[in-house]
């Protein structure tokens, strides 16, 4: 006989029995299920079979504080094919270009680089010894040679001081205080080496003296007739021939001795050229050796005159009396 449950709208009412019998059934049920569940190995397959629970996802990304500056950044995004990018990069071989960075390469290297600078050759040290008696004159050992405009009054020892220009443009070779000055190297300039651009001051005295005579080379014939500077050091003999001879401001750097190359000092003295009054169909070529005399014009604030010339490399092209002149300006001077 079936023990059916009947609700009090009609229904039949199981006996009190049967409802004991059913309530003890399922006590005994809930006994052994809950026995069941505390096993060791069912949790541990519990453990392994349920899925973590999810964890909350960051809408936005951190943010880093730098402690230090009070500054704080946001870390960037990134996106998978970013993340792909980023991954590659890490991969490459150290130093490896990337194809990118290989094609500017290619393009930087076709475009044109100046030529490395060379080092001016060292002169012959062969000490002249009739700079002795010069030295010996004004017992100074900063006269490290003599200039000499033959037909002019310019016929000079010229003084050295290796650490600036103002030094002997201040001071005679004698070494005192003086408005005239003396004729001098350039400070970056050295008889050591052979320079590119050799370059002597003067001023311009009123009294005819040191480079006045600068000035006098306006004149188109007095240019044509003096056109050779005697300048000795006490290593060498050279005369040079005047190609350039020009007004300038000093924005005009003309008394460059360092050049990043060759083509670099013959651009300067292509400027000459074209700032020359005069043109004397000389050209400067590699290799050339160029001497600048420069003094100042009296007249406009930071104007000077400047003469330019050539060394002459074959001493046999030297006219005669030039050549004369030359190997005894030391030894004639101040007699």
């Amino acid at each position: 006989m079936c023990h059916n449950w009947v609700n009090a709208v009609g229904k039949k009412t199981p006996n009190i029995k049967s409802v004991a019998k059913a309530i003890l059934g399922f006590a005994a049920l809930g006994i052994v299920l809950a026995a069941l569940a505390l096993q060791p190995g069912e949790m541990a397959d519990d453990a392994q079979t349920s899925p973590p629970p999810e964890i909350e996802r960051q809408t936005e990304p951190p943010t880093i504080v730098l402690e230090a500056s009070g500054e704080s950044e946001t870390e960037p995004h990134i996106t998978e094919t970013e993340t792909e990018t980023k991954s590659e990069q890490q991969t490459q071989t150290p130093g490896t270009a990337t194809e990118s960075e290989t094609e500017a390469v290619t393009e930087a290297d076709t475009t044109a680089v100046p030529e490395p600078t060379k080092p001016p050759l060292k002169a012959k040290r062969e000490y002249q010894t009739q700079f002795d008696r010069v030295r010996g004159i004004y017992g100074n050992d900063d006269i490290i040679g003599i200039v000499k405009i033959p037909g002019t009054v310019v016929y000079y020892p010229v003084a050295h001081h290796d650490r600036n220009n103002e030094y002997y443009l201040e001071r005679n070779l004698y070494k005192n205080r003086s408005a005239a000055g003396s004729i001098c190297l350039d400070y970056e300039n050295s008889v050591e080496r052979h320079d590119p651009n050799t370059v002597l001051y003067g001023h311009q005295m009123s009294s005819n003296s040191m480079f006045h005579t600068l000035s006098y080379y306006t004149d188109k014939n007095f240019f044509e007739g003096h056109r050779y500077v005697i300048f000795n050091t006490i290593y060498e003999n050279n005369v040079w021939e005047v190609f350039a001879f020009f007004k300038t401001d000093v924005s005009f750097n003309y008394i460059k001795v360092f050049f990043r190359s060759e083509r670099d000092f013959l651009e300067l003295a292509a400027q000459m050229k074209s700032r020359s009054l005069y043109d004397t169909a000389i050209e400067i070529k590699e290799g050339d050796r160029i001497l600048t005399l420069s003094t100042c014009t009296n007249q406009e604030q930071d104007t000077r005159y400047v003469l330019a010339a050539r060394m002459v490399k074959n001493k046999s092209e030297i006219p005669a009396d030039i050549a004369k002149q030359m190997e005894s300006a030391a030894m004639d001077f101040g007699r």
